[in-house]
């Protein structure tokens, strides 16, 4: 036998056989033994947080005195009689006989699954005498439909930060859901609600809609998913009715990547040469980052160099990380200021994967400066050389009139002899 059969079997025995009377008969003495009335019901379960018909079925043996006037109540832990709670009191019921009476009971959200609760009756019989009792009936309780349906977004939070979450309230029924109330709340470790609770919304008509946006703030040591506690309550149409609704909600910390110490090098890059892009990544967020890469969006003249994307890997808060890219320039990239936009991804603690943009300023230098220094350099190289040979043919030159003139002077002193 399994367990819902059991359980079946447990209620069927709870309601068509009372477990405890409690009797305070009253009268002229000698006092009559009261009827030995049963009390029943052929529900079985109760819908949580709505008002039930409760159908109880008062039943007299033969040869019983007639019940008069008899007035039912039901008033327990978690089931509350509704209206005035009692039935009329012109009811009676004679022996060998049935009257069926029903009761309006609201039951609590906070009701177990299974529950007993006393069914008090009172009536008079023989015309001299009354009789109270209380007679006890099991029910099972259940969460059952609602016309109002519930959303809520987003389903990730940010913790550290106050932000804005969206009820999404909707009427799937043909009536017009009045008096809306809701009450949020976050567990006490996890974040609050800011503002005043409950909310109050007003009315949606059939088939109708309306969004419902609050503040709330989450604490940045919140747990990764903790449920977001609402207790709405409305009336229907035709009774009141109160609905438990708790998503759970996913959150994590806030990852702030930037960038600092850009370089480049060579400081000016040229048309058609290769650089490279020199910067620091520090994460000052509230919570880290991994998988982290580095990957150059090089805009029309310019494309990356070697490995497009640049691995990371794994950073903390308040860590730092190098990062160099090396790209080119086409040599027909016209000098002038450039940006040259990285993206950076990175996989939070829920592995989603999210990237920021960061903008890195490159000059590109027009090359006549390096090709004038070239020039410059060999022209120094070619006057050195240059400078050399004429020194050499002014020595020679030099020595030749030294030794012209020295001739001529010997041949002077020989002539004088």
């Amino acid at each position: 036998m399994n367990s819902n059969t059991m359980l079946l079997m447990a209620l069927l025995t709870a309601t068509l056989a009372p477990l405890l009377a409690f009797a305070g008969t009253s009268g002229p003495t000698p006092i009559p033994n009261p009827p030995n009335f049963q009390l029943s019901t052929n529900v079985l379960t109760l819908c949580k947080g709505q008002v039930n018909q409760l159908p109880i079925t008062v039943t007299s043996p033969p040869g019983s005195a007639q019940m008069q006037g008899v007035l039912l109540g039901i008033n327990s832990k978690n089931i509350y009689s509704f209206g005035n709670g009692t039935t009329s009191g012109t009811i009676n019921v004679s022996a060998n006989s049935s009257r069926t009476i029903i009761l309006p009971i609201f039951v609590s959200l906070n009701a177990s699954s299974l529950i007993s609760t006393g069914v008090s009756i009172n009536y008079d019989f023989d015309q001299l005498y009354s009789d109270s009792e209380v007679r006890n009936i099991s029910f099972g309780t259940e969460t059952c439909p609602s016309a109002l349906k519930v959303g809520i977004l987003p389903g990730v939070l940010t913790s550290g930060k106050i932000q804005n979450v969206t009820l999404m309230l909707s009427n799937a029924g043909n009536t017009t859901l009045n008096y809306i109330s809701i009450k949020s709340a976050m567990p006490s470790s996890d974040g609050t609600f800011l503002g005043i609770q409950p909310v109050g919304v007003g009315a949606i008509g059939p088939m109708g809609s309306l969004n419902l946006t609050q503040s709330v703030f989450v604490f940045k040591n919140a747990t990764q998913s903790f449920p977001i506690n609402m207790t709405i309550n409305l009336y229907n149409g035709i009774v009141p009715e109160q609905i438990s609704y708790n998503p759970t909600v996913l959150s994590t910390g806030i990852i702030n990547i930037t960038p600092s110490s850009t370089t480049l090098s060579p400081t000016t890059p040229t048309p058609g040469g290769i650089f490279s892009i020199s910067f620091v990544l520090t994460d000052v967020g509230t919570a880290g980052a991994s998988a982290v890469t580095a990957t150059p969006l090089p805009p029309s003249g310019f494309s990356a160099y070697g490995s497009n994307t640049v691995f990371v890997g794994d950073m903390a808060t308040d860590s730092q990380t190098p990062v160099t890219l090396t790209l080119t320039s086409g040599a027909g990239t016209k000098a002038g200021a450039y940006v040259i936009p990285v993206r950076v991804n990175y996989l939070n603690s829920l592995r989603q994967n999210l990237s920021t943009v960061i903008d890195v300023p490159v000059t590109l230098g027009t090359g006549f400066a390096s090709a004038n220094a070239i020039g410059a350099s060999t022209y120094a190289r070619h006057s050195t050389g240059g400078s050399g040979i004429i020194l050499l043919l002014l020595v020679v030159i030099i020595m030749v009139l030294g030794f012209l003139l020295y001739r001529e002077k010997k041949k002077t002193r020989q002539h004088k002899k």
